[in-house]
């Protein structure tokens, strides 16, 4: 299932039109799905009073006036209040001049009949807001923010045409003033905005209405985002032969903790040991491994030098390794910013770069330029900022954008955690939402390190193993919620949790 971003919809149009079913006929189709919504209303609720279409001067509103027409030729009152003026598209104005001819619609100007817009509003059984389409970014004009106030609070059921308008279909925001809808009828495709907070509340109920879009129209298309689900995540486990053995399964150099953050070494590492790597070894300074060493008897450890040079040992140590993870609680000195520059340059397996060995390349990113290996990087929303020179409040704003530019330009695997996380590279995006609030604490990052590492030690591709890494992530905090509330779960039972999760997958 895909979720395309507004720009990809604006594409996914034009290859439609190229392909044999035109923009008008795309309108028309939008129109006749949301008037079987209406009618489907009307099974359940008496819709004689009316129909109120709010239309802007687009092709949103060409969609309302579609469904306008044929809903009067079916005999429902309808009124069109025309929000922003007369239409301002030539596909709007040819639905428009088609209203003269559907029997009793009154059309009013919104600016020059308020007081009898909101009349009909009051008696409505239905209003739908066909002002703004998928493109829309920025806030709603005051005219529309004082009609969407008034129309809120009538009793009508209220849809939206496409999305509600004030909606951000990249970013899920909504502008101050969006009217919140229990219905919305999505044209083709659900929109990707449409999975974040909180547009995807604003939106109710979502109805994907097929509109005429073949696999032609989406053919090409680069880093389209596309569900990740439980069957994929299934699929992509590993299995294990009957004669398998511990060199099967990966060796993994997990490159973790210092005095302060020693927690972190242990939740990555037994998170990479309940995922299923073969060899695991820990590279940390003495005082973290004498820490941690006794509560996991199955890991194996290179001791380092505290505040020494040690990244010779380390590189001799990736020699035979599949997959070498590199920053969870690794703090940020300039040792650590030369091990994690020369691991970039000379591992020949692929890395997994988080935390603080994101952060000791954010002052020069373009360190991964000379990546020996495939790279993947797991930053939040506070590490993509750093990443790309933005503030905490922009990266948040736009992860997914930022997320494919990061894959694009570098050639790295990205994984933008948040609701949803991201993952892209390659060409391709997974949207994954999964897991819950309560993973909103520290060490759930290292956790999910630890899994990715696995994975990719075991042979997965980078992509693979960072989608599948995430699912297996979110799958196990869903199940330490269940057990033990979002408030008092820890990373430490989404550890306990992951052999459930494969358990219930039978490997």
């Amino acid at each position: 299932m895909i979720y395309p971003t507004p720009k990809q919809m604006k594409t996914i149009e034009e290859n439609s039109d190229k392909n044999g079913v035109s923009y008008r006929a795309l309108m028309e189709n939008a129109g006749e799905a949301l008037t079987m919504l209406i009618y489907k209303i009307g099974g359940e609720t008496d819709i004689s009073s009316g129909v109120v279409f709010i239309c802007g001067s687009g092709n949103n509103g060409g969609d309302g006036f579609v469904s306008a027409r044929l809903l009067a030729e079916g005999g429902v009152p309808v009124t069109v209040v025309l929000a922003c003026g007369d239409p301002s598209t030539e596909l709007a104005a040819v639905e428009y001049c088609e209203l003269s001819g559907a029997g009793s619609i009154d059309v009013l100007n919104l600016n020059d009949n308020i007081e009898k817009v909101f009349s009909r509003f009051s008696e409505a059984a239905v209003i739908v807001d066909c002002v703004f389409g998928t493109g829309f970014h920025g806030f709603l004009p005051p005219q529309i923010k004082a009609c969407f106030s008034f129309a809120e609070r009538c009793g009508a059921i209220k849809i939206a045409a496409d999305v509600p308008s004030g909606g951000d279909c990249l970013r899920g925001t909504v502008s101050e003033g969006t009217m919140k809808c229990a219905y919305t009828v999505t044209f083709g495709y659900k929109k990707v905005g449409m999975l974040m907070q909180p547009l995807e509340e604003y939106c109710g109920k979502i109805i994907a209405a097929d509109i005429g879009f073949t696999e032609k129209c989406v053919h090409g298309l680069d880093y389209l985002p596309t569900l990740f689900t439980e069957k994929d995540a299934s699929e992509m486990l590993p299995k294990r032969a009957k004669n398998a053995h511990k060199g099967d399964f990966g060796r993994l150099l997990n490159i973790a903790g210092s005095a302060r953050m020693s927690g972190a070494a242990a939740l990555s590492t037994k998170a990479a040991l309940r995922s299923g790597a073969g060899l695991v070894t820990l590279a940390s300074t003495e005082t973290v491994i004498s820490r941690i060493a006794g509560a996991m008897p199955e890991a194996m450890y290179l001791p380092l030098e505290a505040d020494a040079k040690n990244s010779d040992i380390i590189l001799k140590e990736c020699e035979n390794k599949n997959a070498v993870s590199v920053g969870c609680g690794l703090s940020v000195t300039e040792n650590t910013k030369t091990i994690v520059e020369k691991v970039i340059k000379n591992s020949a397996c692929p890395i997994i770069l988080d935390a603080d060995g994101i952060n000791c390349i954010a002052d020069n990113i373009d360190i991964i330029r000379d990546a020996k290996a495939e790279l993947i990087i797991t930053p939040h929303a506070g590490e993509l900022a750093r990443l790309a020179g933005i503030s905490p409040a922009e990266a948040a704003a736009d992860r997914l954008t930022l997320a494919v530019n990061l894959a694009r330009e570098y050639g790295i695997t990205v994984v933008a955690k948040g609701v949803p996380t991201f993952v892209a590279g390659h060409g391709k995006v997974y949207v994954i939402p999964a897991g819950n609030p309560g993973l909103s604490r520290g060490g759930s990052g290292d956790v999910l390190t630890g899994i990715i590492a696995a994975f990719c030690a075991q042979g997965l591709a980078p992509l693979d193993a960072a989608a599948l890494g995430v699912f297996v992530h979110g799958a196990a905090a869903d199940l330490a919620a269940e057990k033990l509330s979002m408030t008092g779960m820890l990373p430490s039972d989404v550890i306990e949790n992951l052999p459930f999760v494969f358990k219930a997958w039978n490997r």
